[in-house]
């Protein structure tokens, strides 16, 4: 017997948590969904922590600080696809909230996910490989290690990623609480800690056997070809399928452009970073949160949308900039937490750390928070009456704006922080 589309029925969701026409509404406050949403976010910093264990290769290896942003936007996005998805399907009862027996819809969304992973990571290395070689920052020969070295990344990243984000999903789902605003932010900070994790290992392999490595990589390129090129064969034909790849591979390379810009700056930070390793350490969690807020944001309203409770320009304005206040006011208070954490983690007495990284958390916070939110409800409005799929555009789109947004403020606020004399 095959598989049948399943339908919300019975006690599983509870009569307490539905709204008209039968349809599903959490019954938990947008601030405290989002409290315990951008919580996760505190997780980034141990991921900057993995990731600054690399450093005392930042002056030498360039390639190092140039791919890691373009590593963590990339992997961002599509886990902003996979989430968005998931969350609108599991409301529309085109999902059921369980891991196994589940929809086709539910297998064609995995498949998507894994080739347009393998897809997009690739071309994120050839366009960050063009980028730098055009900027001098590296030679022809460095186009090898561009390509593998990110896909390999993310591809163990996502293998690890899918299940747990579907078992969040189904938890969020059955303790009343909403996929869209749950969902992407835990599983970006628990992609970050993967990412950087693999990341980490990978460059590790390249620098200090460099052989070997190479041989090892080389290996996992030709296993995820292999895949991919199977569940392309085998899919091809379903809708769901070609929607997801050719939307989400046209937002995540041109996000991709931001990206390898924001790994540009960040090299030309290096000095900086390497003199103050708590920037590299506060890096994901800033970039994290600010992608978070707008994914709520954006998440929220690509699914009022599709359910028609927004009508206008002005029902999406009027709501929205409500949203981003009461998620903000949860956001502002959790970059102090990022900076104590952080001042914890490098073990470092003096309290002038301390002021510098509150100084910076903050200001990065404050500086672009608004725009981000402002950018993610008008594009859920133009996608959505263009008739495309808002889940695969909106989140790889927000992800890319808020990492360049999160990194350029980096700049103002270490000059504001200077002037000050921190």
């Amino acid at each position: 017997m095959g598989l049948q589309p399943w339908t919300p029925r019975g006690c599983l969701d509870g009569a307490s948590v539905r709204g008209k026409n039968g349809l599903r509404r959490p019954y938990v406050s947008v601030s405290a969904q989002a409290l315990l949403a951008l919580s996760a976010d505190v997780m980034g910093l141990f991921a900057g922590g993995l990731v600054s264990l690399l450093s005392p290769w930042f002056r030498s290896r360039p390639w190092l600080l140039a791919l890691y942003p373009p590593i963590l936007t990339v992997r961002g996005d599509i886990s902003g696809i996979f989430s968005g998805n998931l969350s609108t399907m599991l409301h529309l009862g085109l999902i059921a909230p369980r891991l196994r027996r589940n929809t086709e819809t539910y297998y064609s969304l995995l498949s998507s996910i894994y080739v347009l992973t393998f897809l997009d990571t690739l071309g994120m290395g050839l366009i960050a490989f063009i980028l730098n070689l055009s900027l001098g920052i590296i030679s022809p020969l460095y186009l090898p290690l561009y390509l593998l070295v990110p896909l390999v990344t993310c591809i163990l990243a996502v293998l690890c990623s899918m299940p747990l984000t579907i078992l969040i999903a189904i938890i969020g789902y059955r303790k009343g609480l909403d996929p869209d605003i749950i969902v992407y932010p835990w599983l970006s900070s628990i992609n970050d800690i993967l990412v950087s994790a693999s990341y980490a290992t990978v460059a590790a392999l390249i620098i200090i056997i460099w052989d070997l490595g190479f041989k090892i990589l080389l290996t996992g390129f030709l296993a995820a070809l292999v895949l991919s090129l199977l569940i392309i064969w085998r899919r091809w034909r379903d809708p769901l399928f070609r929607e997801i790849i050719r939307e989400g591979t046209v937002a995540v390379i041109l996000s991709t452009l931001l990206a390898s810009l924001n790994g540009v700056v960040l090299s030309q930070l290096r000095e900086g970073i390497a003199s103050h390793p708590g920037i590299i350490v506060l890096y994901p969690s800033l970039i994290d949160t600010l992608g978070d807020v707008g994914s709520i944001i954006g998440s929220l309203t690509t699914t009022s949308l599709a359910l028609g409770y927004i009508k206008s320009l002005r029902d999406l304005l009027d709501e929205g900039l409500r949203r981003t206040l009461r998620v903000e006011a949860v956001a502002a208070p959790l970059h102090l937490l990022f900076a104590l954490i952080t001042y914890l983690l490098l073990g470092m007495p003096n309290m002038g750390v301390l002021k510098f990284l509150v100084s910076v958390s903050l200001l990065t916070n404050l500086l672009s928070f608004l725009s981000i939110s402002l950018f993610a409800l008008l594009l859920a409005h133009i996608t959505h009456r263009r008739g495309l799929n808002p889940d695969n555009v909106v989140i790889p789109a927000i992800t890319s704006a808020s990492d360049t947004t999160a990194t350029l403020t980096l700049l103002p606020a270490l000059a504001i922080t200077r002037l000050i004399g921190l």
